[in-house]
């Protein structure tokens, strides 16, 4: 194996034009991390953030840039999680980042092994987005609420709730922008979508939430959506902030929301919530996502690119986010 390997370097957090193709010394494992040969790494709203330096974590520079992706291990450490899976295909989700490489190592709890079906470009985007999904009802299944509402109803995590929600006994609200969105999430199975550029958008989210009694919303739009939302929803919900694809400060609801009608605004991390669970939630969580994976876990894949164009890919998948995931390809 060499001692070098081609890797997307972020050299500032100033997003593209921060980011350089280069060499790296291939990584170093320890007792309980993997080796892994990148198959395909994705490319997530969180990997934007991160590279603008508006993310959870920033880390020293230069840094790899790049959450999770698919690949082979090929080398283990001498625990029994990491020997396990030596020579096998893997999903992963790094700590931070270093998936934009021909090489990452990752901590073994942190791979899933992928069945004979499943390619490694679904490998690719198997741990960010479902996870994530499967958080948001686990949370609403949390506060006892029976329905959800969701925002950016027509991304990758919009379409997976779609999905999943039947299977954990929760129903979805999706708030999309356009109808051409909603008439793809209603031909995945969605029952309940609404438009938040029509003119009844309010009043009729207003009426879902109460109909279903949803009491907990998750926004990944920020700006003023999130106020709407919250106003919408019946006394006592939480609105759970998750991303920010609109770039635009958070606008909550009014303050007699907030007072007389006891709703509440906080924040969501998928990286804190992780933390949070027990082993054994963690397990019944990769339990779920594996019988998944494949058929209710399928994520649309709009373009690859090899890593010398990663600018390129980045940008795209910026300006067309809705139509798929993008997904770099070492080697290429």
């Amino acid at each position: 194996m060499n001692q070098t390997m081609q890797a997307i370097h972020v050299t500032g957090y100033e997003g593209i034009t921060s980011l350089r193709v280069g060499e790296a010394p291939v990584p170093v494992i320890s007792n309980n991390e993997v080796l892994i040969r990148v198959s395909c790494s994705s490319i997530n709203p969180s990997d934007l953030l991160f590279i603008e330096g508006n993310y959870g974590v920033k880390l020293p520079l230069p840094c790899i840039g790049g959450i999770e992706g698919s690949g082979t291990v090929v080398e283990a450490g001498n625990s029994l999680f990491a020997r396990r899976l030596k020579g096998k295909r893997v999903a992963f989700a790094g700590a931070a980042c270093g998936a934009w490489a021909e090489y990452i190592k990752v901590d073994a709890m942190a791979c899933m092994p992928l069945p004979k079906g499943v390619s490694d470009e679904q490998g690719a985007v198997f741990f960010v987005n479902p996870l994530s999904a499967i958080a948001i009802l686990r949370t609403a299944q949390k506060h006892k609420s029976p329905a959800v509402v969701h925002t950016a109803g027509a991304s990758a995590v919009g379409k997976l709730l779609v999905r999943i929600a039947p299977h954990m006994g929760v129903q979805v609200i999706s708030v999309v922008r356009r109808e051409s969105q909603a008439e793809t999430l209603r031909g995945l199975g969605a029952v309940h979508v609404v438009n938040s550029e029509s003119a009844d958008f309010d009043a009729e989210l207003r009426r879902l939430a109460s109909e279903l009694k949803a009491a907990v919303s998750f926004d990944a739009v920020g700006g003023s959506l999130a106020g709407r939302v919250l106003t919408a929803m019946p006394d006592g919900s939480t609105l759970y902030q998750y991303g920010l694809l609109s770039a635009d400060p958070v606008t909550t609801a009014d303050a007699d929301q907030i007072v007389f009608h006891r709703k509440s605004v906080r924040g969501f991390w998928a990286v804190d919530w992780v933390k949070e669970q027990s082993i054994f939630s963690m397990l019944s969580l990769q339990s779920a996502m594996n019988k998944w994976i494949g058929s209710e876990i399928q994520t649309d894949i709009s373009r690859t690119y090899p890593l010398s164009q990663a600018m390129e890919a980045i940008a795209y998948y910026e300006a067309n986010m809705s139509a798929g995931k993008v997904l770099l390809v070492p080697g290429r």
